[in-house]
């Protein structure tokens, strides 16, 4: 590697991780993104696996896909994966998913992170009034910086999503609660980070969504500010639905709507930012 190509390197890296930590949340899914991030509570489709696996108990059998640039950097790309599957009897669901953050230049990767994961959810309890679900991740974390080697490690994630009267979703969930570690020296530490919320549906085919999401480890009082998520969606008609969400730390204002034709599944959805707007594109299918 020459010094210019190094010194590129760091520049760029060095660009990245001063707006995110590594392997920090990079909002994998575009509906999520145009809810405002608030899918902890009432995540129902296989992208639960990226935030709480315990909702992966509503989302059935289906695949997604999604890309997205993000603040319009076209050196800065995020495409993701989850595919989901109910198993037979009570066993639950399962979920695997894929996401993968690259740095590039010069059609050069400098920089990916990229995470594989596996998620289990289950049902502890239903009856006609409530219900409790469970779930867990074994996440791959795997960082790669051209011509400085490689990085792997492991997290696991848990969660959990309560009904109440079947129109109040309680969720929690907790990512890294191992606390992994990456670097030579194994002296960085994953994003560990704490959520909370509730999501509450007045009417059918309407959500409104509330989180709280705290960072619990991190270099610096920012990474640990409490971050306020809200979100709402309404399904105006039976193939299409429409999103809004807010949040702060950093204030940002987001929007989005959904398609479902024939169990095709199309997403858009843009959040501003003081850097710039990012738009993100999925598709899917349900089986």
């Amino acid at each position: 590697m020459t010094t210019m190509k190094k010194t590129i390197t760091l520049i760029l890296i060095i660009a990245v991780t001063s707006i995110f930590a590594l392997f920090d949340d990079y909002e994998p899914s575009p509906v999520a993104r145009a809810l405002g991030g608030t899918y902890h509570s009432y995540g129902g489709n296989s992208d639960a696996v990226f935030y709480n696996p315990a909702g992966l108990s509503f989302a059935g059998n289906q695949l997604r896909t999604s890309y997205t640039e993000i603040f319009q950097n076209d050196f800065q790309k995020l495409m993701t994966m989850s595919l989901s599957t109910k198993l037979p009897k009570k066993f639950g669901t399962i979920a695997f998913g894929y996401e993968a953050m690259k740095v590039e230049y010069l059609d050069v990767d400098m920089l990916t992170e990229t995470v594989y994961t596996f998620g289990h959810s289950f049902t502890l309890m239903k009856d006609v009034h409530s219900e409790i679900h469970l779930g867990y991740n074994i996440d791959m974390y795997h960082a790669s910086i051209d011509g400085f080697g490689n990085q792997t490690s492991l997290g696991l994630d848990f969660g959990a999503v309560a009904v109440l009267h079947t129109r109040t979703y309680v969720g929690f969930s907790i990512s890294n609660i191992n606390n992994p570690k990456v670097g030579v020296n194994d002296d960085y530490d994953l994003p560990q980070k704490m959520t909370i919320g509730i999501s509450y549906l007045p009417y059918d085919g309407v959500v409104t969504s509330l989180e709280l999401k705290k960072g619990m480890n991190g270099i610096s009082d920012e990474t640990k500010k409490t971050e306020i998520h809200a979100g709402c969606e309404a399904t105006l008609f039976e193939v299409m639905t429409l999103r809004m969400g807010l949040r702060n730390n950093p204030a940002s204002f987001s929007a989005g709507l959904g398609l479902n034709i024939k169990n095709i599944l199309v997403d858009y959805a843009f959040n501003t930012h003081t850097l710039d707007a990012t738009h993100h594109f999925g598709l899917g299918y349900k089986f």
